[in-house]
């Protein structure tokens, strides 16, 4: 599959601590960008392995990405790299947080390839969700803001011009 036509969603979240993780809020995710056609990858979902083991699997999974979804309801160290790879290679990053978690870090949140997704309840994260298509989705340079910023069908998503 070549670079332009590769459609794979990176779902990220906290590792740590995995045996608490609520999977109802990543299982959405999944079932949302599997329903756009998309294949998806969910690291806390995968065996455990050693540290390099699981460095090397996700970074090649990220490598391959279209898209990364960030539950970043918990700080981790993991997802804030994930992200900064994104960053760095021009993935645009959809991060979810629900509201009774706020304040997020203003480094993530701060970020120009970050669409940044805040919900009280699944019900509300779900509609949102809907109305965002990722085939639509590309980082590209805003000659409004002068950054290389998540365009929506073709319209900035930080100062909302074309």
């Amino acid at each position: 599959m070549n670079e332009l036509s590769k459609k794979n969603v990176y779902i990220a979240c906290s590792m740590i601590k995995s045996k608490k993780i609520d999977f109802s809020l990543l299982d959405l995710i999944k079932n949302w960008a599997e329903l756009q056609k998309y294949s998806t990858f969910v690291p806390v979902k995968m065996a455990e392995g050693s540290p390099v083991i699981v460095f090397e699997r996700d970074m090649s999974w990220l490598k391959g990405s279209s898209v990364i979804v960030a539950d970043v309801n918990e700080p981790s160290h993991g997802v804030g790299m994930e992200i900064m790879y994104a960053y760095n290679h021009d993935i645009p990053v959809v991060c979810l947080l629900d509201e009774k978690n706020k304040p997020l870090s203003r480094m993530v949140e701060g970020s120009p390839h970050i669409l940044l997704v805040s919900y009280e309840e699944e019900k509300d994260l779900e509609k949102q969700l809907g109305n965002l298509k990722l085939e639509e989705m590309k980082v590209n340079y805003c000659e409004s803001c002068y950054e290389k910023t998540i365009h929506i069908k073709k319209v900035c998503t930080k100062c909302e011009k074309n």
